[in-house]
């Protein structure tokens, strides 16, 4: 009998074929908001490269790599100025690491690490949905303290904090 687990709207409710799987960066999305001198919230989007996660034993393990150079938030300057040295330095830091390491699948908070300019640091990602019906569909948020990062500081204008949606649709990838 195959490895399962269950979750979906509450991670601990529907049925999780154990296995590996490769997300889909066309279908999935990483989409932001951050407050701009404390008045008005900025939004974004910062597009998903690549990424797998594998379900096994009730644990789940992933990781994935985001396009810092490609951020967006539909406002070239700002943009370009979230690329620069001040913040995301993309010329020597294209892309952000996300990655879970066996945690428990349900639970409702997990423990992530976030790599953004080569510094690591732990972030948790609530678990808001997590389904499976052909594909294995993943909504999850988080808030990462950006001055824990090699980065320009929240006296700048950009908030300390920015909240995050991930919104992950995977498909099965070598599962027998």
């Amino acid at each position: 009998m195959p490895d399962t687990h269950s979750a979906s709207s509450d991670p601990a409710s529907a049925t999780i074929p154990a296995g590996t799987y490769a997300i889909d960066p066309e279908r999935s999305t990483v989409t932001f908001r951050a407050k701009a001198f404390g008045l008005m919230w900025v939004r974004g989007r910062i597009p998903l490269l690549e990424g797998s996660i594998t379900i096994s034993d009730g644990r789940i393990t992933g990781a994935g790599l985001l396009a810092a150079d490609r951020i967006g938030t539909a406002l070239a300057p700002r943009d370009w100025h979230l690329r620069s040295a001040h913040y995301l330095h993309t010329d020597k830091h294209p892309t952000i690491r996300v990655a879970i390491d066996g945690a428990d699948l349900s639970s409702q908070s997990v423990a992530c690490e976030v790599t953004v300019r080569g510094a690591t640091a732990p972030a948790q990602l609530q678990l808001r949905s997590i389904e499976s019906a052909g594909t294995l569909d993943i909504t999850a948020e988080t808030t990462v303290d950006r001055t824990v990062y090699p980065m320009l500081g929240p006296w700048a204008g950009v908030s300390r904090r920015a909240s995050l949606v991930i919104t992950l649709v995977a498909r099965p990838a070598g599962n027998g």
